[in-house]
């Protein structure tokens, strides 16, 4: 009975490590060249014993055939690159720029529209800033916090306290109405939203996130594992109990039924 070849692993006296994968039939697929946590890395793929493709890597990063080779100087037993192979790598990365100046242009566009704009920006890059007329509540948080409001099942109010919030982008992004900070970056969106549910669901939270602050748990979503720990890691502490209580006086001094939210996280 004929079975797969394994992968064979290979770690030379100078610490580099090459992986070589096959085919069913036994071929050369794949083949890689590997110094730690890929501070350097050359791969290969073939097809019918032919090399297709070549991804360079330095410092865990995707880079172009330039750089790999800038970076190959300090490490003489890696193997050169194909100049007959395309760099797709370099497409790509010139593809991302693009997307990301697209999003920065996109992204100024939009603070420039909003209300938002009459404001002096803080240095946080996660924040909200709540809008009535000549009114405004500012609340600082780290991406840590909002993570938890989105992923902590012992806080069922969060994921609609942050729909309520704007975190969920423009009316256009929405899509399948879940919250788009589950998706990926979503950098400032200012939205219109219902200052009585706003109320109503950061009084809900704040009493949440006190008994969520109050109890020890020992295995929580930021361990990045199920697994008890011996030692397990101590569990932050959120902003909320400390925004919370400012917000909702702010919410409750206003008449007007319709806020602005101007919301930036990342």
């Amino acid at each position: 009975m004929n079975t797969q070849r394994p992968p064979e692993h290979e770690v030379l006296p100078s610490g580099k490590t090459i992986i070589r994968q096959f085919d069913k039939d036994g071929s050369l697929c794949r083949e890689s060249h590997n110094y730690g946590a890929i501070d350097i890395g050359i791969s290969y793929t073939f097809q019918k014993r032919v090399k297709i493709e070549e991804t360079y890597f330095s410092k865990s990063r995707l880079v172009s055939r330039k750089s790999y080779e800038k970076a190959r100087a300090n490490f003489p037993d890696m193997p050169p690159s194909d100049n007959s192979i395309e760099d797709w790598g370099k497409d790509l990365l010139r593809d991302l720029r693009a997307r990301q100046k697209q999003r920065k242009l996109e992204t100024e566009r939009r603070l420039a529209e909003s209300e938002e704009s009459r404001f002096l920006r803080p240095a946080s890059t996660n924040w909200l800033r709540v809008i009535a007329k000549d009114k405004s509540h500012l609340v600082v948080f780290a991406s840590r916090d909002w993570k938890i409001l989105a992923r902590e099942t012992s806080i069922p109010t969060g994921r609609e306290w942050l729909r309520v919030f704007g975190f969920s982008g423009s009316s256009e992004s929405k899509g399948d109405g879940k919250s788009t900070i589950a998706k990926g970056l979503e950098i400032g969106y200012e939205v219109t939203a219902d200052r009585l549910a706003m109320l109503e669901s950061s009084k809900l939270l704040l009493n949440e996130v006190v008994n969520f602050v109050k109890i020890p748990s020992e295995i929580s979503y930021w361990h990045g594992s199920i697994r008890p720990r011996p030692k397990p890691r101590p569990k932050p502490v959120p902003v909320w109990p400390s925004v919370l209580p400012p917000l909702i006086e702010f919410l409750s001094g206003l008449q007007e039924s319709k806020v602005k939210v101007f919301n930036h996280h990342q």
